[in-house]
């Protein structure tokens, strides 16, 4: 697919994918435990290659602002914590596509960054009180093995689907340059 068709395909693709994690919680979570689907922030991680610094962030931002009136009910959570993750991917790009393995301990960073950090800021703000220790026990942590599991199922189709080698071999000629 071409650059251009990136850049109208990449806002639609990770609409449709929110759309999808919030099913996909909704129907993994119990009363015990909640269970959050971040495959949101794995197309994100993977469309870094394909677009440019201030296109990422934008389309982060409107995403971010679009989650927070979707699932969190108050602006500012998302729409902050996602173009700050999209930054922090775009500017390590290059040790991220490096090999499999890193994207893999990416994706534990960015989820464990974006579900530590959204409480930090619910429980800052007092937007709710809950306690922090059962919140990463019976939300971050089975979130976090569930998003593990979607980011070694999907890599080998992801990497297919934004052309990771190409990618690959054109950030290796941009380092050499």
């Amino acid at each position: 697919m071409s650059r251009f068709s990136f850049q109208f395909f990449t806002p639609i693709i990770l609409l449709f994918v929110m759309l999808l994690d919030g099913q996909l919680t909704r129907l993994l979570s119990t009363n015990v435990t909640t269970v959050t689907s971040c495959l949101l922030l794995i197309f994100l991680t993977y469309s870094i290659l394909q677009h440019s610094y201030h296109y990422v962030v934008i389309v982060a931002f409107v995403i971010g602002l679009l989650y927070d009136s979707y699932y969190i009910g108050i602006y500012g959570i998302a729409s902050l914590l996602f173009p700050l993750i999209a930054l922090f991917l775009y500017n390590i790009r290059q040790t991220v596509f490096a090999n499999r393995l890193t994207r893999i301990f990416t994706v534990i960073i960015i989820v464990t960054a974006f579900e530590f950090l959204s409480g930090v800021m619910i429980l800052g703000f007092q937007i709710s009180n809950f306690n922090f220790v059962d919140y990463i026990i019976y939300e971050m942590a089975p979130s976090l093995c569930l998003n593990i599991f979607f980011a070694i199922v999907l890599q080998s189709p992801l990497e297919k689907f934004y052309g990771i080698t190409k990618a690959k071999k054109a950030l290796q000629m941009k380092t050499k340059l």
